[in-house]
């Protein structure tokens, strides 16, 4: 699908992550998988994706210094993120849309677990340029 919004998901648990892009696929969007943060930030100056989702804790760097990381190059600035925590699930927020503050810029973040619909809503509001 020529038209296809690219999407970069950066999740450490391979079963999520597999989970996740088949969703997404199944969605209309092409899905390119990273477990590690290095590697989706090379991903992502290679070819940049229109979203990234970006699971927090990662084995070789948290989350949000990947998108420190990218958003610092200038070409990257303007980069749409899409956090998604079990941090905010232990509070009780489960499924709901938060806000995570990085390099003095905030981004939406969806607490683990999430309903696919959910999930699919924050997507399109990001994408529209509505969040």
């Amino acid at each position: 699908m020529a038209d296809s919004k690219k999407i970069i998901l950066l999740e450490d648990d391979k079963a999520s992550a597999r989970l996740l892009s088949a969703f997404l696929e199944s969605k209309g969007y092409e899905v390119q998988e990273s477990y590690e943060g290095r590697f989706a930030i090379e991903l992502a100056l290679r070819e940049p994706p229109d979203l990234m989702i970006v699971d927090v804790l990662l084995p070789d760097m948290h989350g949000s210094e990947a998108v420190k990381k990218l958003t610092a190059i200038d070409r990257m600035h303007d980069l749409k993120v899409l956090f998604l925590t079990s941090l905010l699930s232990k509070s009780g927020d489960s499924g709901k849309v938060t806000r995570l503050k990085v390099a003095g810029k905030e981004y939406p973040a969806l607490a683990k677990p999430f309903k696919p619909a959910s999930l699919e809503e924050v997507i399109s509001s990001i994408l529209a340029g509505d969040n």
